[in-house]
């Protein structure tokens, strides 16, 4: 067989965490123990039947949907994302600033390879969603965390520029948060912009939980300025809140240049989106679904059930999100230890523990750059919660 060598760049980064313990709690399924699973980020609810139906019918008309599209997205498609941004943020974007990828992580990916080069640094706010740091090494970068632990999990003006340096090229924003659905206030996120005017530093705003805040309103990073929207690279999608995981439909708005850059990239890798799938987003982006309120109020509730069950339990502190659909229990007080033969020692034996002990599935905080915390993610059923709940309390009471 032939020693066949791998690229440098794949060594540098790891399989995503959330998704590896995910498909173990699917097995666990599949062996038929009664695990419950909140490791995804993926809503429960079904994609609106109106999106579907839209989707139903381009597909009976034929024709264009077994198509190509353009790399970037349908004109129609371009011209219903500028309109969200105009309704929902205020931002006027060209078409030319526009792309529609596989999926907001393929946005992401695309923008940090049109912006990162061989050790340039990007400063990350930590707990920070699992792809980030991968996707900068994968590109030669160098991730700067900035833990914000301490602050609510909220990067402040004084952070960022302790932790910027000549070859700063790129922050990260994640407002609402993944995992800690903490939500970035206008003052907070204008402290950030007003760090970094001035300078040839670009941000990436990744607001693909927008939809989903409790609360407050959404702060859009572009929209503070002229300086951060010249700045800025948008990100958004319809996975999360429209329930359209498995469509894998992002897009993004943008400095031309950087857009360009972009759709070049995407037009080597995957080419345009699957076109139904654009042809329902399209459906999606011209209203929001009718059921979007219901879900938010029913997230709203499950978040409060889950922070108030996890408080509950012995040696566990829980804040209180302010979006998106995942609690960020500080669990420090479990390490060290013990559940029958099984030693706490850090946040990954203690998600194994629960998963295995408990039947419960949590993401460690180490995989988000917080090691001692646990992600859980509340976008299942209250049936399923609250097994969870009564689960993660009994797991608890039973440590020494």
């Amino acid at each position: 067989m032939p020693n066949l060598r791998l690229a440098r760049r794949v060594g540098r980064i790891q399989p995503s965490a959330t998704l590896a313990l995910t498909a173990r709690a699917r097995a666990l399924k599949a062996e038929g123990k009664d695990v419950v699973a909140l490791t995804a980020g993926e809503p429960d609810f079904e994609t609106p039947m109106a999106i579907r139906e839209s989707a139903i019918e381009s597909l009976r008309k034929g024709g264009a949907v077994g198509r190509y599209t353009p790399v970037g997205g349908t004109p129609e498609l371009v011209q219903a994302v500028i309109g969200k941004f105009r309704r929902d943020n205020a931002l006027e974007y060209r078409p030319e600033q526009v792309l529609v990828s596989c999926g907001a992580k393929h946005s992401i990916f695309n923008a940090i390879g049109a912006l990162v080069d061989d050790g340039d640094e990007v400063i990350v706010p930590a707990p920070y969603w699992v792809s980030y740091p991968e996707m900068i090494r994968f590109f030669g970068g160098t991730p700067v965390v900035v833990d914000t632990s301490s602050t609510g999990f909220v990067l402040t003006p004084e952070a960022l520029k302790r932790a910027m340096t000549p070859r700063t090229r790129l922050v990260i924003v994640n407002s609402p948060s993944n995992p800690t659905g903490a939500v970035w206030d206008r003052a907070a996120q204008q402290a950030i912009a007003d760090a970094v005017a001035g300078t040839d530093v670009a941000v990436i705003s990744d607001e693909i939980y927008e939809k989903l805040v409790y609360g407050g309103q959404h702060v859009a990073f572009a929209g503070l300025s002229k300086d951060a929207c010249e700045r800025t690279v948008t990100v958004n999608g319809v996975a999360k809140a429209y329930a359209m995981t498995g469509w894998r439909i992002g897009y993004v708005g943008g400095p031309a240049p950087v857009v360009k850059a972009m759709n070049a990239l995407q037009s080597h890798s995957t080419s345009n989106p699957t076109t139904v799938a654009q042809l329902a987003t399209l459906a999606a982006l011209q209203k929001d679904p009718d059921e979007l309120p219901r879900w938010r109020a029913q997230y709203q509730a499950r978040r409060d059930r889950m922070v108030a069950g996890l408080n509950a339990a012995k040696g566990v502190k829980c804040a209180t999100p302010g979006g998106a659909f995942y609690v960020f229990p500080d669990c420090r007080g479990w390490i060290g230890k013990r559940h029958g033969d099984a030693v706490l020692k850090d946040d990954a034996a203690i998600c194994e523990a629960l998963l295995t002990r408990a039947l419960v599935g949590g993401v460690p905080g180490g995989e988000f750059g917080a090691p001692g915390f646990v992600r859980f993610s509340y976008a299942a059923s209250d049936a399923e919660i609250g097994k969870a709940i009564e689960r993660i309390q009994k797991f608890a009471s039973e440590l020494v």
